[in-house]
């Protein structure tokens, strides 16, 4: 540790100022990450409250996919690498050469690894990481205080990557299985992160080092750690599969009274959660809701939650908690390969608030929210084609227009066949849900969604998730009324053919209106009024 800190030092009179621009996730791939597979991390970090700084280890282990003598890892440039070692054939630990630009570390090993070899990095670095001005939606560490004065710490890093904050391949498209997270900071706090807590150690300098191990495949922005003077609320919950986890709300002191009272209805959201898509899919480490100084963020198994402890202003439940939950499924179960199919996680998890409210509240609840959320910019397509990076994919339209294509998906399949598709959507297979010791989690495509609801519907799809989901604009529906008769026409970017049903409520008598063509007409009795889409079910825009 003294050679860290002596390290640490001389980066913070060296560079304390250095800016190496934004971060980015994610994008094309080089061959020098193509070439290998990470199977599990082990963080070893210390927290300087007074430098703001961070230094340690980080080990990555992982296997050959092809023969490679050199390889590429992620690690902002704010920092400084001392020294990068393995351990090759299972012999002592050997220094690899290095070079560490801007947030590319390019490391070399002295002989081939072959194909299916496993091998080791282990890195020891130090630096002061960035800073978050506008968390969630910036990234770095976000240092805060309590009412009372108390330090407060976590940080955010979803677009940039975990790389700003430790070396990673960073990609989603590459999940280790396991991760083992070692923190050290000020004893007279709490450090709460990711998984089972497995022990605490008191050191003889001030310092507490706080040990977690995650059982399962976890996206690297979800790995996270929270300190402060932490309060839990523990509580009892069964799973629908019959288990009891832990259910833990971590919460500061002078939120403890507020979120005793606010936060039993979290009990609700697992239970409905649970019986619409599946169990929890992480009953084998625990579930944890965590105060943070910032809105919100999923990470896994200890989400960040910034609200207030208070519901929607409309509504009565808590969006924010349920939103961040929902991710437990759709994005941290179920991670895109690609950032291109971020709508997968924002989307779906944005369409389980409705589902809540109907299961809760009723149908009129359900179509309501759908309303307040009927906000779309349609200037990018939701799922854009390509290998794309976190800032290339990010848009408004992933959460609220990805949220509205379920919902107009349920209309065209039917309940029955919807709810079918959204569960194995989330589980593939019945067998998958009794699953909890990773293999339950998967990364997956657009594409592959779409294969998979054609196959539960016998229905094809193609053309619907290609008008909606690749291209902006909303498809038009053309509305005439001629002659007694009413005429529907689609019209479409590219003349892309959209064969989509609309429904029309004639004198109190709603009809499906097939459009097999793109184009439908029917008889419209004299002086009957009719409304289009009665129950707005349709994601679309209207010409009349």
């Amino acid at each position: 540790m003294k050679k860290i800190f002596t390290l640490l030092f001389a980066v913070l009179s060296a560079q304390v100022f250095a800016q190496f621009g934004s971060q980015d996730s994610g994008g094309k791939l080089s061959p020098f990450q193509v070439c290998y597979d990470v199977k599990f991390y082990d963080l070893n970090l210390t927290i300087d409250l007074n430098e703001k700084a961070l230094a340690g280890t980080v080990i990555m282990r992982a296997q050959a996919l092809s023969d490679f003598k050199k390889i590429l890892i992620n690690l902002d440039g704010r920092y400084t690498i001392d020294e990068v070692q393995s351990v090759l054939n299972n012999k002592q630990e050997i220094d690899l050469k290095f070079t560490h630009d801007s947030n590319k570390v390019w490391i070399e090993f002295p002989t081939t690894i072959k194909k299916g070899e496993t091998f080791s990095t282990k890195i020891t670095y130090a630096g002061l990481p960035r800073i978050a001005k506008r968390p969630p939606w910036d990234d770095g560490l976000v240092f805060a205080k309590t009412k009372d004065g108390k330090d407060w710490v976590t940080l955010t890093c979803q677009g940039g990557g975990a790389d700003t904050w430790w070396p990673c391949k960073d990609h989603p498209s590459d999940e280790p299985d396991s991760v083992s997270l070692h923190f050290t900071a000020p004893s007279d706090l709490i450090l709460v992160s990711n998984g089972r807590f497995i022990s605490s150690t008191e050191n003889n300098n001030g310092t507490k080092t706080w040990n977690w191990f995650v059982s399962t495949p976890i996206n690297n922005y979800g790995v996270i750690f929270y300190l402060g003077p932490y309060k839990r609320i523990d509580y009892d919950y069964t799973s629908v599969t019959g288990e009891k986890f832990p259910f833990t709300v971590w919460v500061l002191p002078e939120s403890y009274e507020k979120a005793k009272e606010h936060a039993p209805q979290f009990l609700i959201h697992m239970k409905v959660m649970e019986e619409l898509i599946g169990p929890y899919p992480f009953r084998g480490d625990k579930y944890a809701v965590v105060e943070a100084p910032h809105l919100g963020m999923e990470q896994q198994t200890a989400i960040a939650y910034g609200y207030g402890w208070k519901n929607h202003p409309q509504f009565a439940f808590d969006w924010l908690h349920h939103h961040e939950f929902s991710h437990e499924w759709w994005g941290n179960l179920v991670t895109c390969r690609d950032w291109s199919d971020f709508w997968i996680h924002e989307g779906i998890g944005t369409y389980m608030q409705p589902l809540y409210l109907e299961k809760v509240f009723g149908k009129d609840e359900y179509f309501r929210y759908m309303k307040s959320i009927k906000h779309f910019s349609n200037k990018n397509p939701v799922a854009q084609r390509g290998e794309k990076t976190s800032s290339e994919s990010y848009n408004n339209d992933i959460y609220y227009k990805g949220g509205w294509i379920v919902h107009t998906l349920r209309y065209y399949l039917g309940d029955e066949t919807f709810f079918k598709v959204l569960r194995r959507w989330a589980y593939p297979t019945e067998e998958m849900e009794k699953i909890k010791d990773g293999r339950q989690c998967r990364i997956t495509t657009t594409d592959e969604l779409m294969e998979m609801a054609e196959k539960i519907s016998d229905k094809k799809l193609d053309w619907f998730f290609e008008v909606y989901l690749r291209h902006a604009p909303l498809p038009i529906l053309n509305v005439k009324n001629l002659n007694n008769k009413i005429e529907l026409s689609w019209e479409t970017e590219n003349n892309l053919p959209f064969p989509m049903p609309v429904d029309v409520s004639i004198a109190g008598k709603t009809v499906r209106m097939e459009m097999k063509n793109g184009i439908s007409v029917i008889d419209l009795p004299q002086g009957s009024d009719f409304t289009v889409d009665p129950m707005d079910w349709l994601l679309k825009a209207v010409k009349q």
